[in-house]
């Protein structure tokens, strides 16, 4: 029986909070914090803690936004540095 199955989460929100301190996890860009990397893979924020995305068409979809995103988060900063 997984975690999964028991209705647990895979990650608890100490563990992946832990991580984010750490910066051995990472969100996948400053606005978006309900998905972050971590231990090579993407996970989701539940309140009950934070659950591993399985599905590799989706992990390849969150690789893609998040360098979308990146390049996004980038322009803001630059914009907000000249005001």
């Amino acid at each position: 029986m997984t975690n999964s199955d028991a209705g647990m989460a895979d990650l608890s929100h100490a563990v992946m909070n832990a991580a984010l301190a750490d910066g051995s996890a990472h969100h996948l860009s400053e606005t978006i914090t309900d998905f972050a990397r971590y231990r090579e893979s993407w996970w989701i924020y539940d309140r009950a803690g934070w659950w591993e995305v399985t599905r590799a068409d989706v992990a390849a979809g969150l690789d893609l936004m998040e360098a979308n995103m990146r390049l996004a988060d980038q322009a803001v900063r630059r914009s907000t540095s000249r005001a």
